[in-house]
């Protein structure tokens, strides 16, 4: 009798488990899928920016409207990686330009190292900035003879640039000092004709 109570409970609770899975909505998991990037010259017609450069600065995006009220645009991970570039094929024509890579691991981003060079293929995605990815050629410069080769010689980029941020730090930072500095010695003569 006692066993038999056992495994009536068993069965409800295993009833109830059970009837609850069919409730339950899976995550969508994000796992980077690629098919065979085309030939350089496919890529490069596929692409929006076609360039080699330097990588300045890697900087890790966070989204801070996102938590504004009835921010209703996709959240956007990932990093912005700003390059010096050295030549160009297509869309590129600054010194400077920034990119657009997805996280690490299953977000197909790219571990862009600062200091390194890269020959970069980007496009147009979701926020109308320029992305790449490792399902696109983009690749170590020292790794990408075969693609340089066949894309021949780049232009070098005529409009100058400056997107390094650190660079925009300290400016603001002196004139804000110059604006402090202007504003006491306002303050200072008002007070003394007083």
């Amino acid at each position: 009798m006692m066993i038999f109570r056992n495994v009536q409970g068993n069965l409800i609770v295993f009833s109830f488990v059970l009837l609850f899975t069919f409730f339950i909505q899976p995550f969508p998991a994000s796992a980077c899928s690629c098919a065979r990037p085309p030939d350089p010259l496919t890529a490069k017609d596929q692409s929006a920016a076609v360039f080699t450069g330097k990588v300045l600065q890697v900087n890790e995006r966070i989204d801070w409207l996102r938590w504004l009220p009835f921010w209703d645009k996709p959240e956007r991970g990932g990093f912005d990686v700003i390059f010096e570039v050295q030549s160009t094929w297509k869309g590129v024509d600054q010194t400077q330009v920034q990119i657009v890579t997805s996280g690490l691991g299953g977000s197909c981003g790219i571990p862009f190292q600062p200091g390194q060079e890269y020959l970069v293929y980007a496009s147009y995605w979701e926020l109308n900035e320029l992305e790449t990815n490792i399902c696109t050629r983009t690749t170590i410069k020292s790794d990408a003879g075969g693609d340089l080769q066949a894309l021949g010689p780049g232009a070098i980029p005529i409009r100058s640039t400056n997107l390094v941020w650190t660079d925009y730090v300290f400016t603001g930072i002196v004139v804000i000092i110059a604006v402090g500095i202007l504003f006491y010695l306002f303050w200072f003569q008002t007070k003394r004709r007083r």
